[in-house]
């Protein structure tokens, strides 16, 4: 490390310390609101504790040691696409990988694109005839795609799902594999960062929001083998824990439509109750994240209505599990659904009828984006990366209230970013 870089990190980790005791004097001396707002004093205590607890348990977890020794699983990566431009970019990544050729097997599905995305498959299946394409007659959803791959790799020991816009790198499919030499492992999330961050300020903030998500929310879960949601841009499954629950996942319902979304979530919750589900940081992918405001807000809306379908039923999943995990989780479910309340205070009530600007409102938020922010260039040293901390003011303030409309429309299983 070079002696300006190092100097770079010292000082943000004295500026997070500083910043960390600044919030926590400020939550000390606002215990007198306890009186007067029990309520929101105590919503402001809470959250404050599950956010630090986050890094907290974050910073426990260890992938597990891996001595493989002779566990070498029968591969399946399958890559489910619709009108994918840069298909052959994800392929060609595939095919790569370092994993004995006779132990792995690709399967690309093509979900009856309106593009000429099947053309490129096919061209590209031409120069590498390990690949197996298998287009459908018709367009079926994500979701039964990546069931018709499951069904064309009936050999495989570990399902690899990769989004067609995501790229592994060379070692990924090896080193998340060999997390599976423990036989109580049933899942593995590998970590995926922000391909396109150089387009704008909208992608350099959800590169920033991927490497909190993946660091800090899926290495806290993974210490208690229970992180609720193995990301669709690349993830590992163990086949026969998959198998006898795949029927049940691929028709799944809610309130009587089908799921056509949130596959990732709820695959991933179908496993919790009887397997451990881990989050693997040394198996790296990467993937392109919406560059236009419309694209973003819509995929944003999609993921919360599956959270809203999905979080009940995890709970149920991870309720056996450690007590601290079950108490962590409760929060992520509450705190959220009291989220756009708190906004709406901040903003309406109380400078409208209180005659009081939102400013504490809004330094708390100022702050933990700041932290959130300095924890990213710590790890990351991406240029303008003080442009990630705009993402947690604008997710706080703005995308939060989001969650009543997700709410009202949950029946809604419009892809929305298609």
């Amino acid at each position: 490390m070079r002696p300006a870089e190092l100097g770079v990190k010292v000082v943000i980790v004295m500026a997070l310390l500083l910043i960390v005791m600044l919030i926590f004097a400020y939550k000390v001396v606002s215990l007198h609101n306890m009186k007067d707002e029990p309520f929101w004093a105590a919503y402001g205590l809470i959250i404050t504790a599950f956010i630090f607890t986050r890094f907290g348990l974050a910073a426990l977890y260890r992938p597990p040691r891996r001595d493989t020794g002779n566990y070498w699983p029968v591969v399946a990566i399958i890559v489910p696409a619709y009108n994918e431009p840069d298909i052959a970019r994800t392929l060609l990544h595939c095919v790569g990988v370092d994993y004995p050729r006779e132990l792995l097997r690709v399967v690309v599905v093509d979900d009856k694109s309106s593009d000429d995305t099947l053309r490129r498959i096919t061209d590209f299946a031409a120069e590498h005839p390990n690949l197996t394409v298998i287009p459908h007659e018709v367009n079926g959803g994500k979701r039964r795609a990546m069931a018709t791959g499951m069904a064309a790799a009936d050999d495989a020991d570990l399902f690899v799902f990769i989004d067609s816009d995501s790229q592994v790198t060379r070692d990924a499919i090896r080193v998340i594999a060999s997390y599976f030499a423990d036989s109580s492992v049933g899942a593995v999330c590998g970590h995926t960062d922000v391909t396109n961050i150089s387009h704008n300020i909208l992608t350099r903030m959800q590169a920033m929001q991927y490497y909190i998500a993946f660091r800090i929310y899926k290495s806290a879960e993974a210490l208690f083998g229970s992180v609720t949601c193995c990301s669709g841009c690349f993830s590992a499954y163990r086949a026969d824990a998959v198998r006898p629950v795949a029927d049940k996942w691929l028709n799944q319902t809610f309130l009587g439509r089908p799921s056509t979304f949130g596959d990732d979530r709820s695959l991933t919750n179908y496993l919790l109750r009887d397997w451990r589900v881990l989050y693997a940081p040394d198996a790296q992918a990467y993937t392109n994240v919406p560059e236009h405001l419309k694209q973003f807000l819509r995929q944003q809306l999609r993921w919360k209505k599956s959270w809203l379908r999905e979080a009940p039923r995890a709970m149920c999943a991870v309720r056996r599990k450690n007590p601290v995990m079950v108490v962590m989780f409760a929060l992520s479910i509450v705190l959220p659904l009291i989220a756009p309340q708190v906004v709406m205070r901040a903003f309406v009530v109380q400078p409208h009828f209180i005659s009081q600007l939102p400013f504490w409102y809004f330094g708390g938020v100022a702050a933990i984006a700041v932290i959130y922010g300095l924890f990213y260039r710590l790890h990351r040293p991406v240029k303008r990366w003080y442009q990630g901390i705009f993402f947690t003011m604008f997710y706080t303030i703005i995308l939060v209230l989001q969650m009543p409309y997700a709410m009202v429309t949950i029946r809604d299983s419009k892809w929305g970013t298609r």
